[in-house]
């Protein structure tokens, strides 16, 4: 049997005639300003086909207002009377749902489709059955059997509340929350699924295509980090889009370093006027650039090897980058090696110096001949005290 729902509550239709408005003689009474000047009536065929037809004011049918001529009435429909939302539902269409087969995959993240990707605005899926569009509100949109749903499907394969679609920070996210799963360009999909521009959504027995605004241009990385000590994350390449990036192994962090070695919060990379530097934020393990650890703050000069922790980096600038407007001098004195500190365990120390040094003048050690020449000097003098000891002892015993 057909029914309307309206707060939640299912009201039966019967065969004939049933008023809805704010009149007492309505079969569904609505309340609220406005109320008693709307109404519309709906005819119940003794087939269970239903037409909603308009008596006075203004009713609309999914949006669009109902003029003279009634309307069919399909599963899922919504009737605006005097602003309040009703749904239409038949039981034919909202029974209990009806098992397929086990295309449902366990949660897993995000899996990017072969689609086009997007931005995370402009989303909208379209009826590949009747052409109808639907854009994705703020709040996701939700497709099921249910006429409270934002895309019915009225088909036994359709759980009730099936899959939703809303916005994440790369683009839109179907969640498959259905018994019998939803299929993304003939595959069964994971949940959550992240789409593409143009992919086709299957649900029950309707399919939608997907469309969003394109995904902006990637900004150009500003400088590059690869990974050049062994381990699993060897020769991978990671961009730096930001003039200041934080590097660290929580998820937070600009660029993340999955290493037990390195801190949640590790370090963060600036650039400057006069070029790049590198910034530890107290880190566990510590931050090496050229194979000595840092204090507070260093510059990157040339394409240095850096190191966050146990693992080791080689820092590059694209040409026309400002990675060496730092002069060498300052380098130097900037790079503060703290001795008590020792590398984490296991981790091996960089031999190779910082580039750019190369022509930086060295400071002279001392010579070590002077306090070798002071411990021979104050060696003989012992020598000659004990010597003339030695002798005024003999002469004493001997009279001579």
């Amino acid at each position: 049997m057909p029914y309307i729902q309206l707060d939640g509550q299912q009201y039966p239709l019967v065969a004939g005639d049933n008023r809805v408005g704010g009149n007492e003689g309505a079969r569904i009474r609505l309340t609220g300003a406005g109320a008693g000047e709307v109404s519309a009536s709906l005819d119940v065929g003794a087939d269970g086909a239903t037409v909603i037809r308009r008596v006075d004011g203004s009713v609309k049918v999914n949006g669009v207002a109902l003029g003279a001529e009634p309307a069919p009435l399909l599963h899922g429909d919504k009737i605006d009377v005097a602003g309040r939302e009703l749904f239409f539902g038949d039981d034919r269409r909202a029974g209990n749902t009806q098992f397929v087969q086990p295309v449902r995959l366990a949660e897993s993240a995000p899996h990017g489709s072969p689609g086009k990707a997007t931005a995370s605005t402009g989303g909208r899926v379209i009826s590949l059955v009747d052409g109808r569009e639907y854009p994705v509100p703020a709040g996701g949109l939700v497709f099921g059997r249910d006429p409270s749903c934002d895309v019915v499907v009225g088909s036994t394969e359709v759980s009730r509340k099936h899959a939703s679609l809303s916005a994440g920070p790369e683009g839109y996210l179907l969640r498959d929350t259905s018994t019998n799963g939803v299929l993304v360009n003939g595959e069964p999909a994971s949940s959550p699924a992240l789409l593409g521009r143009g992919d086709v959504l299957t649900i029950g027995d309707e399919e939608f295509r997907f469309y969003a605004d394109n995904a902006p241009a990637p900004k150009a990385a500003l400088a590059t980090l690869e990974v050049i000590s062994s381990g699993m994350l060897k020769g991978t390449v990671m961009d730096v889009r930001s003039p200041l990036a934080h590097v660290g192994r929580g998820a937070h962090n600009d660029i993340v370093v999955s290493d037990e070695s390195v801190s949640d919060s590790h370090a963060k990379l600036q650039r400057r006027e006069d070029g790049w530097y590198v910034v530890d934020m107290g880190s566990t393990n510590g931050t090496y650039v050229g194979g000595r650890r840092i204090e507070g703050e260093a510059p990157l000069i040339g394409a240095p090897d850096l190191r966050f922790g146990g693992v080791k980096f080689i820092f590059r600038v694209p040409e026309g980058g400002t990675a060496s407007g730092a002069s060498q001098t300052r380098a130097i004195a900037a790079l503060k090696v703290d001795a008590a500190r020792r590398p984490v365990e296991g981790a091996k120390t960089p031999v190779v110096s910082q580039p750019g040094q190369r022509g930086a003048p060295r400071a002279v050690a001392p010579p070590k001949s002077a306090p070798r020449r002071s411990r021979v000097l104050a060696l003989l003098v012992w020598l000659l005290v004990v010597v003339l000891i030695a002798a005024g002892v003999f002469i004493f015993f001997t009279g001579h």
